[in-house]
């Protein structure tokens, strides 16, 4: 798959879930794409899942985070979870 292809998906992933994600542009690699993509893509169910495991292993993210709003809607927030929670359990 092209870049293009996936900045193209990227993209109408945004509008679908009307999340933007900050950091993710036209020079991004391909694999930063591909892993915004993976998580717009992720079920609410899993990014719960998410949160738990970024509250039991830092809890003062997770307070950062449950205090700023909507986290599944968030530029930043959204992505920042699902990497932690990826990281933590690897």
């Amino acid at each position: 798959m092209t870049k293009a292809d996936l900045m193209k998906k990227f993209n109408e992933l945004q509008e679908e879930k009307k999340c933007r994600i900050e950091g993710i542009y036209w020079n991004s690699r391909k694999a930063e794409i591909e892993n915004a993509i993976n998580c717009l893509e992720a079920s609410d169910e899993y990014l719960n899942d998410c949160l738990t495991i970024v509250k039991m292993k830092y809890p003062n993210i997770y307070n950062t985070v449950a205090n700023n709003g909507d986290w599944k809607h968030h530029s930043f927030n959204r992505l920042y979870i699902y990497n932690t929670a990826r990281l933590a359990l690897a």
